[in-house]
C-alpha cells in the first residue's frame, strides 16, 4: 500500500473512503494536485487529532482538545519556558484569544504555569504534572509510530520531503492571505 494511502486509510473513519471525494478537475494540473492536496492535509489534520486524543485518552483522565495537546507538547519541547508568539508562529496560529483560552484550561488541569507580566514577558511552562504528562504522550506516539513505519526504510526521507513542500506552501497561503486583507482598490 502506497504511503499517502496508509495515512489516508488510517484518518478515514470507516477505512473505505474515496480518497478523491470533491474532485476538483480543471485544466490546470496544477489547480488539481493542489486540490487534492489540500483535502489530504484536512483529512490529515483531523486524523491527527483523533489519534491525539485517543493517545491522551490512554495515558491520562485529562480531557484536553487536539490544539491543546499540541500546545502541552510545544511548550514541553525544547526544555524552556515558551511566550504565546512562539506558540502561535510555531502552529501558525493568528487566533492569540483561542490560544490563552487554551493556555488557561491547561493551567487550570495543573499542566502548565505562566510566568512573567506585561505584554511581552509572559511565558508558560509545564509544570511537573504536565512535564509526566508530556512525557507520557511522547514515549506512547514513539512506540506507535515506530511500530507503524517498521519496514518503510524509505518513508524519513519521503516525510522530510512532504515537510518541505508543506513548509513552502505555509508561505504561499501567508502571502495569498494578506492579498485578501488588503483593501481592493475597486
Amino acid at each position: 500500500m502506497p504511503v499517502w494511502a496508509a495515512f489516508f486509510w488510517s484518518c478515514s473513519l470507516n477505512n473505505n473512503v474515496d480518497p478523491y471525494p470533491l474532485s476538483y478537475l480543471t485544466a490546470e494540473p496544477a489547480a488539481d494536485g493542489l486540490h487534492r492536496l489540500e483535502m489530504a492535509v484536512q483529512r490529515v489534520g483531523e486524523g491527527l487529532t483523533r489519534w491525539q486524543a485517543g493517545c491522551l485518552e490512554q495515558v491520562s483522565g485529562v480531557s484536553l482538545a487536539g490544539a491543546e495537546i499540541t500546545l502541552l507538547l510545544l511548550i514541553g519541547s525544547g526544555r524552556r519556558p515558551k511566550s504565546i508568539k512562539e506558540l502561535a508562529r510555531a502552529t501558525n496560529r493568528v487566533d492569540i484569544p483561542n490560544i490563552q483560552y487554551s493556555l488557561r484550561k491547561l493551567a487550570s488541569a495543573g499542566l502548565t504555569r505562566k510566568q512573567g507580566a506585561g505584554r511581552s514577558g509572559v511565558t508558560y511552562s509545564l509544570t511537573d504534572e504536565g512535564c509526566h504528562l508530556a512525557g507520557k504522550l511522547n514515549t506512547l506516539r514513539e512506540r506507535l509510530l515506530t511500530q507503524a513505519i517498521e519496514g518503510h526504510s524509505e518513508l524519513a526521507g519521503r516525510l522530510r520531503g512532504a515537510a518541505d513542500v508543506l513548509e513552502e506552501l505555509v508561505e504561499l497561503y501567508g502571502a495569498a492571505a494578506q492579498q485578501t486583507e488588503a483593501p481592493s482598490k475597486d
